[in-house]
């Protein structure tokens, strides 16, 4: 009875996190009811059912105009099988985009940003290959998201990425990332959350779980990373959750910042890494 008391909660915890289809529903600005789509005007455009991608070109929708917001109104995009390995879910290189309140499943990438204020917010991303959601820009905020399972074998890059933030003035806050994994060996890598080349971001209350290789021995993971390679300054990471991962945090690559607050549970090399970083703990992490 307690495996499947467990199991029920377990069951309502995701079910409480999918998008709404109902009340939060929308019926104003333009409809997207088929893909490949591109977006070349402002406004709100919105789903109105589920759609399946079965291209082969590099996104699903591409947003091509500043000032945009895109509602998936509780449906779902879906890469059918054949198109994950090469496309993107939702591509934007534009500024002042939002992407909100729906499913996105099955890419290599579930949604891209290289732009400036952007806000991605309420979608549930599963089972891409190399990354969920990765925003390159300034004034993003990315919250209030469930990232699951990213990674397979049809990833050929260096990492496997739940969440990826470039750029200053951001904010990583209120998102479950859950397994985040690596399939193949020589030395490749997977990240919960990765932080590479910021200035002035907060990363809070965020959750992640399970960030593993498959095999330990010849790569690593990490749930929360500070990439190295472009290091970042003024950081805060506080309240933020880590379980299971080789390293907790790697704040290696944060040459001034903040963190506290954070829990960690189940690393099998070291919860908090920082060496050589302008770090400093304000308390409370364990």
């Amino acid at each position: 009875m307690i495996g499947g008391m467990k199991w029920i909660l377990s069951l309502l915890a995701v079910l409480a996190f999918l998008p709404e289809r109902g009340a939060a529903q929308i019926s104003y600005g333009t409809a997207i009811t088929t893909v490949p789509y591109n977006i070349t005007k402002a406004g709100v455009y919105r789903f109105t059912k589920d759609l399946g991608y079965m291209g082969l070109t590099k996104y699903a929708i591409g947003v091509e105009a500043t000032d945009v917001v895109i509602d998936l109104n509780g449906y779902e995009l879906v890469a059918v099988s054949g198109t994950t390995n090469v496309a993107t879910g939702i591509q934007c290189p534009e500024n002042r985009v939002t992407i909100k309140n729906g499913s996105i499943r099955g890419f290599l990438n579930g949604v891209v940003v290289t732009a400036d204020y952007s806000r991605v917010t309420g979608l549930l991303v599963a089972n891409c290959l190399a990354s969920g959601i990765s925003v390159l820009g300034n004034h993003s905020e990315i919250s209030h998201n469930r990232v699951s399972q990213t990674g397979g074998s049809g990833n050929n890059g260096l990492y496997s990425i739940g969440i990826a933030l470039t750029g200053t003035n951001g904010t990583v806050n209120d998102n479950d990332v859950q397994t985040t994994f690596q399939t193949d060996t020589n030395g490749h890598y997977s990240d919960g959350i990765r932080i590479r080349g910021c200035q002035n971001v907060i990363v809070s209350n965020n959750r992640v779980t399970d960030t593993e290789p498959l095999t330990p021995t010849k790569a690593t993971s990490t749930g929360i990373a500070t990439d190295p390679a472009i290091p970042s300054g003024g950081l805060v990471y506080l309240g933020n959750t880590v379980i299971a991962a080789s390293t907790a945090f790697d704040l290696s690559g944060g040459v001034s910042g903040k963190y506290g607050d954070n829990i960690t549970s189940n690393f099998t090399t070291t919860d908090y890494f920082t060496t050589g970083t302008g770090m400093v703990s304000i308390g409370n992490n364990n």
